[in-house]
């Protein structure tokens, strides 16, 4: 019997700090950062967005 893994899903102002610390900038910039772009760098990490 195969496990399904589940996939985290993760909220918006989490993808900020997660972006701030992905890309080294500071969480104001991350917080202007658009939905795309925040879903690109959760597709990086294998991570879903959850906005």
């Amino acid at each position: 019997m195969r496990t399904l893994y589940r996939t985290p899903k993760v909220s918006r102002e989490r993808a900020v700090q997660i972006a701030a610390n992905h890309n080294c900038v500071s969480k104001e910039v991350a917080a202007t950062y658009t939905d795309s772009e925040l879903k690109e760098v959760l597709r990086q990490l294998k991570l879903k967005a959850n906005f």
